[in-house]
């Protein structure tokens, strides 16, 4: 994992060492099987300096999860596909999703042991799912639309297929690919990674059916 930029947080430096010893001691061994001990230890200070912060190792994640989400969760996820849409050629679809798919990959793996104590958390804490409803959800809808609407408009793409239906092809899709090269890639067999990505693409464009049959 690439080091986090945590500096437009507004966090101390102590307090930001804190935030990124345990990011990486909560991805390493599990929420349950860590301490403050040795969340202090990576973070170069006394284990007493986190209380000055935090009360509980329950309030480190918790606070951690809900500021970064707030402060910075937009910025993390969006930045990089603004400005690739920028410049995107959308009349090479192929090449074009490709391209998405990839930046989406690469935020996947930098951001990874994160996303995944994020992810564990938000299944079981209200205020964790809504802050990432709505700092993420609504914008990641409008970018979609938006997008969709440009594709429509150059007849690159189905108009008679709702928005919902394709984001959600769409992100589970990537989502299972993504979950294929970050957790299991030692075990599947993605020895051709972008040959799978182009037949991924392929089957998103044009479906299942034999070319030539689509439309039966």
């Amino acid at each position: 994992m690439e080091e986090l930029d945590l500096s437009g947080l507004g966090m101390p430096e102590k307090e930001q060492r804190i935030l990124k010893a345990a990011i990486a001691v909560f991805s390493e061994k599990g929420y349950s099987a860590s301490t403050t001990s040795e969340i202090a230890k990576n973070a170069g200070v006394a284990e007493g300096t986190i209380f000055r912060y935090y009360k509980t190792k329950k309030d480190i994640l918790h606070s951690i999860l809900i500021h970064f989400i707030n402060s910075f969760g937009s910025k993390v996820v969006f930045s990089s596909i603004e400005k690739m849409l920028e410049s995107a050629d959308r009349n090479d679809l192929h090449s074009f999703f490709k391209e998405l798919l990839y930046d989406r990959l690469k935020l996947a793996e930098t951001f990874f042991p994160f996303a995944r104590i994020l992810i564990s958390e938000a299944m079981f804490h209200e205020d964790i799912r809504e802050a990432l409803y709505q700092n993420i959800v609504p914008k990641a809808i409008k970018l979609f639309r938006a997008e969709q609407e440009k594709l429509m408009e150059r007849g690159l793409i189905r108009s008679d297929v709702s928005s919902t239906a394709m984001l959600r092809s769409m992100i589970g899709s990537v989502a299972i690919l993504i979950a294929q090269k970050l957790l299991f890639n030692n075990k599947a067999d993605i020895s051709d990674f972008e040959a799978e990505v182009d037949q991924m693409i392929d089957i998103l464009l044009y479906g299942l059916a034999p070319k030539g049959n689509q439309d039966r």
